[in-house]
């Protein structure tokens, strides 16, 4: 993924300050994140997420601004909504993320984490997210496939892991859909130099969902002791069937992002640092 902005996204970016003089015109804009629907950018202390789904990005507006208003947790809080360009801005928040870090401070981090999720529970039913029903079984026949794009690249003692976990069946998909981040993995949670938590990003897919998946990503980024200190404070029975769902979306998170980072190396070794630290723990639990 190039971070250099193209002719089209420069003069977007123009009329954005143009309209809305957020920063200097001799700033320069580069990019964060691409994906099939969006384009996040960076440009001086102003992050702008340009999207042509234009009621995901007023959803992401009012979550984030009643978020903001719920919890001390920082979350980027929306300065400009502008839906005849397409775009959200919002102030760039400080520190840098656990996935570039590789370290943390677990007490603070594990607090924050149960602070904004619990804010998220008690306002998202009324943030108008959509529900994700993507079934279990998908995501078990996403890991397989993930599994042969990958394999090339992994020792045999990891590739006999994961078949093992593969081998077993999908957990049967719940009713239970409760707000969550949906995507809360390393690259995501921003600490300082002392490792205390400094912003949660990227709301984008936030959804009512199964309430393992948050959990899972937590897994597999910080660790079992972490993720199950956090489902407790949120008041989450570890039952064996509990433990045993957010293992499997740690493994399933684990093998997608391995894939992601894949098709773009140069940009993404992040992901494969960090998906080599996690490896063991992720897996090596009984499967």
């Amino acid at each position: 993924m190039s971070t250099e902005v193209d002719t089209a996204e420069a003069e977007l970016l123009e009329r954005v300050n143009l309209r809305h003089g957020l920063w200097n015109r001799h700033d320069v804009p580069a990019v964060l994140a691409r994906s099939a629907d969006s384009t996040t950018f960076a440009v001086a202390s102003c992050v702008i997420r340009h999207s042509e789904d234009g009621e995901a990005l007023s959803r992401e507006t009012a979550l984030l601004g009643a978020l903001a208003r719920a919890t001390a947790v920082p979350v980027p809080v929306p300065l400009v909504h502008d839906p005849g360009l397409g775009v959200l801005v919002s102030e760039r928040l400080p520190g840098a993320p656990i996935i570039r870090r590789g370290r943390w401070h677990s007490a603070s981090v594990e607090h924050a984490l149960v602070e904004v999720l619990a804010a998220l529970r008690r306002i998202g039913a009324s943030a108008g997210l959509p529900l994700d029903r993507y079934p279990d079984e998908g995501w078990h026949r996403e890991a397989v496939r993930g599994l042969r794009e990958i394999r090339s690249h992994l020792r045999l003692e990891q590739i006999h892991l994961i078949e093992a976990f593969l081998a077993g069946s999908a957990p049967p998909t719940r009713k239970a859909a409760v707000p969550q981040h949906n995507d809360l993995g390393a690259e995501h949670i921003l600490v300082d130099d002392a490792g205390r938590v400094t912003g949660i990003i990227d709301w984008a897919d936030a959804a009512l969902t199964d309430p393992a998946r948050d959990l899972g990503s937590l897994l597999r980024d910080l660790g079992e002791d972490a993720a199950f200190r956090v489902a407790t404070g949120l008041g989450i029975a570890l039952t064996d069937e509990e433990v045993a769902r957010i293992r499997f979306y740690a493994r399933c998170r684990w093998i997608e992002d391995v894939a992601y980072a894949l098709l773009d190396v140069p940009h993404r070794r992040g992901y494969l640092a960090n998906a080599e630290r996690t490896f063991r723990h992720t897996f090596s639990a009984s499967v």
